[in-house]
């Protein structure tokens, strides 16, 4: 699955690796059969006529949606009527600009109601992204400088970039050649940060050897979905939601981790006491650290105690809006009873607020933990 922004390179990646289906010559791949499913969100498929079917090889063209939402139905029929003839080596899949990997696994792993999905008929070998370094960077630069999304607007575009990171097997650094090398070394780095787990690979014009994509299962689809830097903080013991109590000490040596060499750190805010409103929206949207990387999670505000509150803070913008309703107020409101609480919910139940909770992510260089906490408790009611 080839994912990533608008204008990426997507389909110059494509169109590289196809050309690697030959029947003769270097780095071709003699008596192997590829297929290209091509996903376009406008009714006419640029993309598709500016690709060639692989010798031997075909190419489906899906337009007018995208295969992560309006046209899912679309893929999944077409992967499973591609490999369930057994012709094929390898699908090769470009989806649109604007497509979540998250989605696009989901297909493989979770069944439907029949007890199906795509994975009884294909494998899911890598979610691969690629990034513009330059569009990238200047995204990351430019989002510092924007005001704040007003609750209800449209996510800011380097939110979605961020999404299609932190999914990942393959984080495809493209254009490389556009930027400098230490503006390179610092996409690479923020890369990192967000999607620690992914494998990353500097290119220029898409130019990638197919065995360093194809030849290598990496999909994993419990890792590749949770690859998100912070996801993994909130899964580590000691942690809000964790395995365990933590002790805070690396076993004697045991490698130091790779964002640690950056100064990155990490910490998560819990608590059990609202926020005021006023005082957590104007913390958030005009006084981030300037070294934040990310955050991200829920908060709950005494004002709308009925409110699940989700924040994503990405490129220096912060994003606040309602996603649903605790379960502790479907039982207070009579709608649920102590039975039939769910499971993810109970897990998280601590009387007398029940699920409600600040709980909260944040990642990034030179943050001055103690003073941020601070910050936020003076956001408490």
């Amino acid at each position: 699955m080839l994912c990533g922004f608008l204008g990426a390179g997507k389909t110059t990646l494509l169109r590289h690796l196809l050309a690697q289906a030959g029947t003769a010559g270097a780095g071709a791949h003699p008596g192997r059969r590829w297929a290209a499913v091509v996903n376009d969100v406008a009714a006419v498929n640029i993309d598709a006529q500016l690709v060639d079917a692989p010798p031997a090889g075909k190419l489906v063209s899906i337009g007018n949606g995208c295969v992560c939402c309006t046209v899912r139905d679309s893929l999944a029929e077409t992967l499973a009527e591609l490999c369930a003839t057994g012709t094929y080596d390898h699908v090769l899949v470009e989806t649109t600009g604007v497509a979540d990997p998250r989605a696009i696994a989901g297909l493989f792993t979770r069944r439907n109601a029949f007890g199906r999905s795509l994975g009884d008929f294909a494998r899911l070998s890598s979610l691969v992204t690629v990034i513009d370094s330059r569009h990238f960077l200047d995204e990351w630069q430019r989002g510092r400088e924007r005001p704040p999304p007003e609750p209800g607007m449209p996510k800011p575009v380097f939110e979605l970039m961020v999404d299609q990171a932190e999914c990942a097997d393959v984080l495809l650094l493209n254009k490389c050649d556009l930027v400098a090398a230490d503006e390179l070394d610092l996409v690479e780095r923020v890369l990192r940060t967000l999607n620690p787990r992914a494998e990353l690979i500097r290119t220029e014009r898409g130019q990638v050897a197919c065995e360093l994509l194809l030849d290598r299962a990496r999909f994993d689809p419990v890792a590749t979905p949770g690859a998100a830097k912070w996801i993994r903080v909130l899964q580590q013991p000691g942690a809000p939601g964790g395995v365990g109590p933590g002790t805070g000490v690396r076993p004697a040596g045991a490698a130091v981790p790779h964002e640690e060499e950056y100064g990155i750190t990490s910490f998560v805010y819990a608590e059990r006491r609202a926020f005021d409103r006023e005082r957590f929206l104007q913390l958030v949207r005009r006084g981030l650290p300037a070294g934040l990387l990310r955050a991200k999670g829920f908060y709950w505000l005494a004002q709308q105690p009925a409110d699940i509150g989700f924040l994503s803070v990405a490129g220096g913008v912060a994003r606040t809006e309602a996603v649903g309703t605790w379960v502790a107020e479907l039982r207070e409101r009579g709608v649920i009873t102590d039975a039939e609480i769910p499971a993810s919910a109970r897990a998280h139940w601590v009387e007398p607020a029940g699920d409600r909770r600040q709980e909260l992510v944040f990642i990034g260089t030179g943050i001055d933990e103690s003073a941020w906490r601070a910050a936020l408790d003076a956001c408490l009611t």
